[in-house]
């Protein structure tokens, strides 16, 4: 009878021990990612520089593109964003509807066109009125 009480305390320590000291304490995760490329349009060139920001409801988070054009976000809570990149000459570019899940990383890819430039101004000034009255 001892022999038995002893080998069921020796169980429940064995399986208490396993429980304790396993490694998967850290369940779920509660933030997701958005991770990504700003490239140019016209020659898939990455863009360094820029400047992009994830919006949600919930959240709005802003990062800079490195010199490979790749940014990202890691710790966004889950929802969905609208990634936004913008950057002096190019023209801002939205993408909408990116969802973020708990224990993901979405990829998203940003093209951005150039900007049009203002090469110059034009104004004109009447020298005189082109229709006179009694004529």
């Amino acid at each position: 009878m001892v022999r038995r009480s002893l080998r069921h305390f020796g169980t429940v320590l064995l399986v208490l021990a396993a429980f304790v000291c396993q490694e998967t304490w850290a369940l779920a995760g509660v933030t997701g990612g958005l991770t990504g490329t700003v490239t140019d349009v016209d020659t898939s060139a990455p863009i360094a520089g820029a400047q992009v920001t994830a919006t949600s409801p919930s959240q709005t988070a802003t990062t800079t593109t490195d010199a490979g054009g790749h940014f990202g976000f890691l710790t966004l809570a889950p929802d969905t964003y609208t990634v936004t990149a913008s950057k002096t000459a190019y023209q801002s570019t939205s993408v909408p509807g990116q969802t973020v899940f708990a224990d993901t990383v979405q990829t998203v890819a940003l093209r951005m066109p150039k900007a049009l430039k203002t090469i110059a101004h034009v104004t004109s000034a009447a020298g005189g009125a082109l229709v006179k009255s009694g004529t």
